[in-house]
């Protein structure tokens, strides 16, 4: 084994970029862009606020699939927020922006779950994976933040893998997306947290990992 890159704190995510760059993200909410083998010593501007506390942190950085021709990167990160009574909450949140002069421009809120359905800031299960298919939608895990139950709730955002269009938009064919008393976005539920998602490229299937309580890890 070769050490590509040392002296790095609790990487996640490792997004590589035309022209022989690779971007990084660290739980602790930084992204550092690695070029010749060496990593940059600051990390990008413009990051938004994120929770770090537990297991909650900055997670999945994934270029478009058509990246060199429209910049976009796809970004899954635990978002604070203050909630109707004064706590602190978070819940997985996905954006993309651009690369531009060591900073991260242009961001726009793909995903952004209600306010009531944030829980207490910090803890555990925030899935925080993303991938494209063949066809160009965009797929992200939230996990079930511990919540057992919400995993089996359609009308809840956590314990699920959702399904989007590249710029936010629903799909008209997403399973849910006719009842009213389900989120849209959902693609599959009764997960509990899923933190590997990835396309078969030969058959377009998607597949996720996801953590079991003491063992039972599921594919």
């Amino acid at each position: 084994l070769d050490t590509w890159i040392d002296a790095v704190k609790e990487p996640y995510s490792l997004a590589f970029l035309p022209g022989g760059r690779a971007l990084m993200t660290e739980k602790t909410g930084k992204v550092f862009v690695i070029e010749n083998g060496k990593i940059a010593a600051e990390p990008l501007k413009g990051m938004p606020a994120i929770d770090t506390a537990g297991q909650a942190g900055l997670y999945d950085i994934v270029p478009h699939p058509r990246f060199a021709q429209n910049d976009w990167l796809y970004l899954a990160y635990s978002d604070p927020q203050t909630n109707a009574e004064g706590a602190k909450v978070s819940l997985t949140r996905i954006i993309r922006a651009k690369l531009r002069d060591g900073a991260l421009v242009d961001q726009q809120t793909l995903f952004q779950g209600k306010l009531e359905h944030y829980i207490k800031a910090g803890g555990v299960h925030f899935g925080g994976r993303i991938a494209f298919d063949r066809e160009g939608y965009l797929y992200f895990t939230i996990g079930e933040r511990g919540q057992r139950d919400h995993a089996q709730d359609l009308g809840l955002p956590n314990g699920k893998v959702h399904r989007i269009h590249d710029d936010g938009r629903i799909p008209k064919d997403n399973p849910f997306v006719n009842n009213p008393k389900a989120l849209p976005t959902i693609w599959s539920y009764g997960h509990r947290n899923p933190q590997g998602l990835a396309m078969n490229p030969a058959t377009g299937q998607m597949f996720a990992v996801e953590h079991g309580p003491r063992g039972g890890d599921e594919f």
